[in-house]
Formats: C-alpha cells, structure tokens, sequence
C-alpha cells in the first residue's frame, strides 16, 4: 500500500504528486536537491539504473540524468532549474530523449513544494501539461507507476536518513 496520492483533476491539465515524509523539512530538502542523495532515489530502479551526469542545483542550472531501461537501453532525462525557493520548493523543466521524447528548450515545467510539518514534511510535486490530451497520454503511457515508484523509493532513503 502506497501513501502516495496522484491526482488528475478533470478540468485542468495537472498531475500532482503529494506524500507525506516521516522527517523534517531541512533532511527532505537536502535528499531531494545535492546530487549525491539525488543519485541514491531518482528513476523507477524496477526498469534500470541512473547515472546522475549533470546537477547543477540553482537558478539556470541544468540536469542530466541517464537510466539504463530494460530491453530499451539508455533514456536520458533532462532539463533546467528555474527558481528555487529554498526550502520551500523549486520550478524545473523536464524532458526526455528518445521516441515521444522532448527537445532541449521544449521542456514540461513541474513545481517541488515542501511544507514544513514539524517532525514531518509534506511533498506536492506538480506536472504540468499543454492540454488534458497530452496530460491523459503522459498518464497512460505508464508514468503514474514510474513516478510512485521513485517517490517510494525517495521515502524509503529518506526513512533510512532520519
């Protein structure tokens, strides 16, 4: 049973992405943002390995991030750091090469926000998408499953952190 909620409300093309972490703020933040926790949690590990390549971690930085799929091969995942409100959240884009995949400057935009619970903090990550055509096909294309994975995962180690 996963304590992760996903939400694709009806009218407006969002997912969000919202799990409640048993430690404080400042131990999320720092596991979700330097590189070397990033490392440890981000990608769906069921389909593959990541390599972190690039993580630039501030306003107009860039990220780079390679995972070796099963029976696929390598899929890079990328894109930019906007604005980071440390550490209450950041704005990034986020692409990926390959089929179906985007180009460099033609990113989705997503939003981390960390509410500061005392003893525990509460995630909302927000994807967001041209229309509710491209929303709905994100979503069937299995990216539901990808992203509660990573986010139990991130749980997992954070749990083993605190």
């Amino acid at each position: 049973m996963s304590d992760t909620i996903i939400e694709l409300p009806s009218k407006t093309p969002i997912i969000t992405f919202t799990r409640t972490f048993a430690a404080p703020r400042a131990l999320v933040w720092k596991a979700y943002t330097e590189r070397e926790h990033v490392a440890r949690w981000w990608g769906p590990r069921s389909i593959g390995s990541v390599e972190i390549i690039e993580h630039d971690f501030r306003a107009g930085g860039r990220w780079r991030y390679v995972q070796d799929v099963q029976d696929i091969g390598k899929v890079t995942f990328f894109g930019r750091f906007i604005e980071i409100d440390a550490p209450e959240g950041y704005v990034n884009t986020f692409g990926f090469e390959g089929p179906f995949g985007s180009t460099e400057g033609n990113e989705g935009r997503e939003t981390q926000r960390f509410e500061d619970l005392g003893e525990t903090t509460r995630y909302v990550g927000t994807s967001y998408f041209d229309d509710l055509a491209t929303r709905d096909a994100a979503a069937a294309s299995g990216m539901e499953g990808g992203a509660r994975e990573q986010i139990e995962q991130f749980a997992r180690y954070v749990s083993e952190l605190a």
